[in-house]
């Protein structure tokens, strides 16, 4: 196999959208499955800066955040070294 050269702003991209779609989901589980609703308002309110409740502005600040987090992680990842020092990916 070729080996190609690891674009990091398009895998910080795919991390920050799965972290969307797990924030979505997260999110929608509150009304998805209504037992112990007070800790999984409270986890939220711990996780997210901002978040007030289940409303449009919490909503937004939330998956911005979640999208951030993708890139935040994804840096992180490259600080440590765990694409190699050349910079191409390693299957």
């Amino acid at each position: 196999m070729k080996d190609k050269k690891c674009c990091s702003w398009k895998c910080a991209n795919h991390l920050g959208m799965f972290f969307l779609v797990l924030f979505v989901i997260c999110f929608l589980w509150y009304y998805i499955r209504p037992v112990e609703q007070e800790m999984h308002l409270s986890m939220l309110k711990m996780s997210f800066f901002g978040f007030d409740g289940m409303n449009v502005m919490s909503f937004i600040l939330g998956a911005i955040q979640a999208y951030i987090w993708g890139f935040i992680v994804s840096g992180v990842w490259a600080l440590v070294g765990c694409h190699g020092k050349n910079k191409e990916c390693k299957s």
